[in-house]
Formats: structure tokens, sequence, C-alpha cells
């Protein structure tokens, strides 16, 4: 995996895909991209447990062991970092390349459980308009999503490329949303909160507006 080089913002990033060894439209997993705001955490899969509830009828806790016994799916979606290109609306830095500028994104087969089958398991009540996603990390990750495009096309994976999701996208859970910028497909998943606004989180506030 190449090591970051060139803007400073990239070297905050950890790693970046490397655009020149790429073969067809999907990224290998060793090769994706690498992104996270305070360090990787070292999680234990066994204790590992997904919290789901809010406005719902049966708040529910699901173990990984439990999630990959449901029905699964397996969904190519793209992940492209917010901060991807923005290096050129910056003044040039003068070891600036394409690679350094263009590295943060990449397109993996993901396997999982569409978030929907599990907002159905828990029932959500009449109100309810947010999914607030939090993930175990150091800064607790957090970020709100429709709760219209939970229901669509979201996905809470424990897959990549046909193997475990690395520690370095998520291990053991990782939220997948289609379309949406990198940051919010919150990393080391652990709480689905469904609540009725848009918490208005650090990240959306401060950091992504």
């Amino acid at each position: 995996m190449r090591r970051v080089r060139g803007s400073r913002y990239a070297q905050a990033a950890g790693s970046l895909t490397p655009l020149q060894n790429l073969n067809g439209s999907i990224t290998p997993s060793a090769l994706h991209f690498e992104r996270h705001h305070s360090g990787i955490p070292e999680i234990d899969p066994s204790e590992h447990r997904l919290l789901i509830d809010g406005l719902v009828d049966r708040p529910l806790v699901f173990s990984l062991a439990e999630l990959q016994r449901m029905p699964a799916v397996t969904r190519t979606y793209f992940v492209e970092c917010s901060g991807n290109g923005r290096v050129k609306w910056s003044p040039a830095e003068p070891d600036t390349d394409a690679q350094a500028a263009f590295g943060m994104t990449s397109c993996s087969e993901w396997t999982g459980v569409p978030v929907s089958a599990l907002l159905r398991e828990v029932g959500a009540s009449a109100g309810a308009s947010w999914v607030v996603a939090e993930g175990a990390d150091a800064c607790r990750m957090t970020r709100s999503v429709p709760l219209d495009k939970a229901m669509d096309d979201t996905l809470v994976a424990y897959g990549q490329n046909g193997e475990a999701l690395r520690p370095a996208q998520g291990y053991p859970l990782r939220l997948l949303i289609p379309g949406w910028e990198g940051n919010i497909c919150v990393k080391w998943l652990r709480r689905l909160r469904v609540v009725d606004q848009s918490y208005l989180t650090r990240e959306e506030t401060a950091k992504y507006t």
C-alpha cells in the first residue's frame, strides 16, 4: 500500500489508494485508502455489539455472529473521502501530484445486512425520521442519516471483497451509504439510534459542513 506523500491533508489520511496499481473497477482490500480521526481501535469481535434503540418498538442488541446468521447481501459501492481532490482548490504545493490529490477513493464489494432489515426487526415508531450512527473509535464518530436513506440501500457491512473487514476499514462492522461522502460511512459501528431530527453532531457542524 502506498503511504501518503504530498499534501498535509493527505498525510492525515494514513494511506491512499495507489491509482497506478488498479486493474478494473474493484479496489483490492489491501489497496483501499485509509482515513480515520482518532486511530484504529482494537476490538474483540466476540465482544462487539450493535445496539439499535431510540424511537423503536423493540430496542435490540446484535452480536457479529447474529448479524452473520441473517440473510446477507453483497453490493458494489464506491467510497470517497470528502477531501478527495481538495488540494486542487488550495494553494499549489510543489510535491502534490495526481496520486496525492485523488487517491482517497475506492470501490469494493461489501457484504452485510441491509439497515432496512434491522429496522424492521426493531420497528421504527411514528415520528421517526433520522438514524444516528455511532462508531466505537476514540472520538465516537457520529453522523445523522435520513431514515428514508437508511431504509433504501444502506448496509451494515462485515465483509469486503470476500473477506472480513480489515481493521482500518471498520472491523468488525461498518455502515455503508452509497452516494454519500465517506465520513458518513461510520466505521467500527456500535449503535444506530432512531430519532426525530438530525443530531447536528460535531462532524456535521464543525468538520464537514
